[in-house]
Protein backbone atom coordinates (compact mmCIF):
# COMPACT_ATOMS: atom_id res chain seq x y z
CA UNK A 1 0.00 0.00 0.00
CA UNK A 2 1.62 3.20 -1.13
CA UNK A 3 1.97 6.27 1.16
CA UNK A 4 0.54 9.84 -0.42
CA UNK A 5 3.74 11.73 -0.04
CA UNK A 6 7.44 11.22 -0.34
CA UNK A 7 8.73 10.33 2.60
CA UNK A 8 11.98 10.04 4.69
CA UNK A 9 12.47 8.67 8.02
CA UNK A 10 15.62 10.05 9.62
CA UNK A 11 18.38 8.40 12.02
CA UNK A 12 17.12 4.78 11.98
CA UNK A 13 18.92 2.55 14.67
CA UNK A 14 17.33 -0.82 14.86
CA UNK A 15 15.67 -3.28 12.78
CA UNK A 16 12.39 -2.88 14.13
CA UNK A 17 11.91 0.69 12.56
CA UNK A 18 14.14 -0.46 9.20
CA UNK A 19 11.61 -2.97 8.35
CA UNK A 20 8.62 -1.78 9.99
CA UNK A 21 9.42 2.01 7.34
CA UNK A 22 10.31 -0.08 4.48
CA UNK A 23 6.86 -2.10 5.07
CA UNK A 24 5.20 0.85 4.63
CA UNK A 25 7.04 2.17 1.73
CA UNK A 26 8.55 5.10 3.04
CA UNK A 27 11.38 6.12 0.60
CA UNK A 28 14.14 6.88 2.27
CA UNK A 29 15.39 5.58 5.38
CA UNK A 30 18.20 7.82 6.90
CA UNK A 31 21.27 6.05 8.97
CA UNK A 32 23.65 8.57 11.34
CA UNK A 33 27.10 7.61 9.95
CA UNK A 34 29.17 9.58 12.95
CA UNK A 35 31.20 6.95 15.00
CA UNK A 36 30.29 9.78 18.19
CA UNK A 37 26.67 10.13 17.42
CA UNK A 38 24.73 7.63 19.72
CA UNK A 39 22.43 6.81 16.89
CA UNK A 40 26.15 5.96 15.05
CA UNK A 41 25.34 2.74 12.63
CA UNK A 42 28.49 0.88 11.58
CA UNK A 43 29.04 -0.63 8.11
CA UNK A 44 28.38 -3.97 9.67
CA UNK A 45 25.14 -3.05 11.42
CA UNK A 46 24.13 -1.14 8.19
CA UNK A 47 24.71 -4.16 6.07
CA UNK A 48 23.27 -6.29 8.45
CA UNK A 49 20.03 -4.11 8.79
CA UNK A 50 19.75 -3.30 4.89
CA UNK A 51 20.04 -7.09 4.09
CA UNK A 52 16.37 -7.22 5.26
CA UNK A 53 14.77 -4.32 3.41
CA UNK A 54 14.22 -3.41 -0.13
CA UNK A 55 12.06 -1.19 -1.82
CA UNK A 56 13.81 1.84 0.09
CA UNK A 57 17.00 4.15 -0.39
CA UNK A 58 19.43 4.92 1.97
CA UNK A 59 20.78 8.28 3.69
CA UNK A 60 23.99 8.68 4.72
CA UNK A 61 23.28 11.64 7.68
CA UNK A 62 26.01 14.03 9.21
CA UNK A 63 25.53 16.91 11.48
CA UNK A 64 29.12 17.45 12.70
CA UNK A 65 31.83 15.55 10.41
CA UNK A 66 33.99 17.71 7.74
CA UNK A 67 33.35 17.20 4.14
CA UNK A 68 36.55 14.83 3.83
CA UNK A 69 35.37 12.58 6.79
CA UNK A 70 31.97 12.49 4.80
CA UNK A 71 33.35 11.45 1.47
CA UNK A 72 35.93 9.26 3.56
CA UNK A 73 32.98 7.16 5.97
CA UNK A 74 30.63 6.63 2.92
CA UNK A 75 33.60 4.48 0.77
CA UNK A 76 32.59 1.83 3.76
CA UNK A 77 28.62 1.83 2.95
CA UNK A 78 26.04 1.74 -0.25
CA UNK A 79 24.30 4.51 0.56
CA UNK A 80 22.04 6.64 -2.42
CA UNK A 81 21.66 10.12 -0.63
CA UNK A 82 24.23 12.21 1.86
CA UNK A 83 22.27 14.48 4.43
CA UNK A 84 24.40 17.09 6.08
CA UNK A 85 23.73 20.31 7.63
CA UNK A 86 26.39 22.36 6.67
CA UNK A 87 25.87 24.80 3.54
CA UNK A 88 29.21 24.78 3.22
CA UNK A 89 30.06 21.63 2.57
CA UNK A 90 27.24 21.27 -0.62
CA UNK A 91 30.03 22.05 -3.20
CA UNK A 92 32.29 19.62 -2.10
CA UNK A 93 29.88 17.04 -1.37
CA UNK A 94 28.32 16.61 -4.92
CA UNK A 95 31.76 15.35 -6.04
CA UNK A 96 30.91 11.99 -4.43
CA UNK A 97 28.32 11.93 -7.61
CA UNK A 98 25.73 11.00 -4.92
CA UNK A 99 22.79 13.33 -4.45
CA UNK A 100 22.33 15.82 -1.98
CA UNK A 101 19.92 16.68 0.79
CA UNK A 102 20.82 19.96 2.64
CA UNK A 103 18.93 19.71 6.37
CA UNK A 104 18.78 23.65 7.71
CA UNK A 105 16.22 25.35 10.18
CA UNK A 106 13.60 27.20 9.12
CA UNK A 107 14.72 30.25 10.62
CA UNK A 108 17.84 30.36 8.50
CA UNK A 109 15.53 30.26 5.36
CA UNK A 110 15.94 33.90 4.53
CA UNK A 111 19.61 32.68 4.21
CA UNK A 112 19.75 30.48 1.09
CA UNK A 113 21.20 31.28 -2.22
CA UNK A 114 19.09 30.70 -4.70
CA UNK A 115 20.98 28.08 -6.76
CA UNK A 116 22.28 25.26 -4.46
CA UNK A 117 23.44 21.96 -5.96
CA UNK A 118 20.81 19.74 -3.41
CA UNK A 119 18.10 17.39 -4.63
CA UNK A 120 16.09 17.94 -0.98
CA UNK A 121 15.85 20.61 1.69
CA UNK A 122 14.87 19.29 4.85
CA UNK A 123 12.81 21.62 6.66
CA UNK A 124 13.74 21.92 10.73
CA UNK A 125 12.71 23.55 13.58
CA UNK A 126 13.12 24.08 17.34
CA UNK A 127 9.41 24.55 17.78
CA UNK A 128 6.50 22.28 17.90
CA UNK A 129 4.33 23.68 15.68
CA UNK A 130 4.85 25.66 12.58
CA UNK A 131 3.48 29.27 12.13
CA UNK A 132 1.58 30.92 9.30
CA UNK A 133 4.56 32.98 8.46
CA UNK A 134 6.77 29.92 8.70
CA UNK A 135 4.65 28.26 6.36
CA UNK A 136 4.57 30.92 4.04
CA UNK A 137 8.42 31.12 4.13
CA UNK A 138 8.80 27.35 3.43
CA UNK A 139 6.08 27.58 0.32
CA UNK A 140 8.24 30.14 -1.55
CA UNK A 141 11.29 28.29 -0.84
CA UNK A 142 9.49 25.18 -2.37
CA UNK A 143 9.52 27.37 -5.72
CA UNK A 144 13.01 26.78 -5.77
CA UNK A 145 13.97 23.60 -4.36
CA UNK A 146 12.02 19.82 -3.54
CA UNK A 147 11.48 20.63 0.24
CA UNK A 148 10.61 17.98 2.87
CA UNK A 149 9.50 19.55 5.83
CA UNK A 150 10.57 17.58 9.28
CA UNK A 151 8.84 19.62 11.91
CA UNK A 152 4.87 20.57 13.32
CA UNK A 153 4.13 17.16 11.86
CA UNK A 154 1.02 15.06 13.33
CA UNK A 155 -1.46 12.25 11.96
CA UNK A 156 -3.76 15.24 11.51
CA UNK A 157 -2.31 17.48 9.94
CA UNK A 158 0.02 16.00 8.04
CA UNK A 159 -1.99 16.24 4.32
CA UNK A 160 -2.80 19.82 4.98
CA UNK A 161 1.03 21.16 6.04
CA UNK A 162 2.25 19.45 2.51
CA UNK A 163 -0.18 21.27 0.72
CA UNK A 164 -0.20 24.28 2.44
CA UNK A 165 3.76 24.45 2.19
CA UNK A 166 3.90 22.74 -1.24
CA UNK A 167 6.59 20.18 -0.24
CA UNK A 168 7.74 17.52 -2.37
CA UNK A 169 6.82 15.43 1.12
CA UNK A 170 7.92 15.21 4.91
CA UNK A 171 10.86 13.90 6.96
CA UNK A 172 9.85 12.07 10.52
CA UNK A 173 12.31 10.63 12.95
CA UNK A 174 13.27 6.83 13.96
CA UNK A 175 13.37 5.71 17.57
CA UNK A 176 15.19 3.77 20.27
CA UNK A 177 13.57 0.29 20.62
CA UNK A 178 12.07 -0.56 24.28
CA UNK A 179 14.19 -3.57 24.31
CA UNK A 180 15.75 -6.00 20.80
CA UNK A 181 12.75 -6.61 18.76
CA UNK A 182 9.84 -4.57 20.68
CA UNK A 183 9.67 -0.58 19.98
CA UNK A 184 6.67 1.56 20.55
CA UNK A 185 5.77 3.58 17.14
CA UNK A 186 4.12 6.15 18.67
CA UNK A 187 3.53 9.34 16.45
CA UNK A 188 6.07 7.69 13.28
CA UNK A 189 3.36 4.82 12.53
CA UNK A 190 0.03 7.14 13.10
CA UNK A 191 1.74 9.38 10.87
CA UNK A 192 2.46 7.04 8.60
CA UNK A 193 -1.40 4.78 8.84
CA UNK A 194 -2.77 9.04 7.98
CA UNK A 195 -0.90 8.81 5.10
CA UNK A 196 -1.53 5.18 3.63
CA UNK A 197 -3.38 5.30 -0.11
CA UNK A 198 -6.86 3.78 0.44
CA UNK A 199 -7.30 0.36 -1.57
CA UNK A 200 -10.26 0.21 -3.71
Amino acid sequence: MALKTFVKVSTVNNLSDARYCAGMEVNLIGFNLEKENSNYISPENFKELTEWLSGVQYVAEFEKYSSTEIIDTINAYKADYIQTSEITQVEDLTRSGLPLILKTNVNNLGQLPAALEIDYLLITSDEDELSEEQIKKISDVANHFNVLVGTGITDQNVEVIVKETNASGIALQGGDELRPGYKDYDELADILEALEEEDY
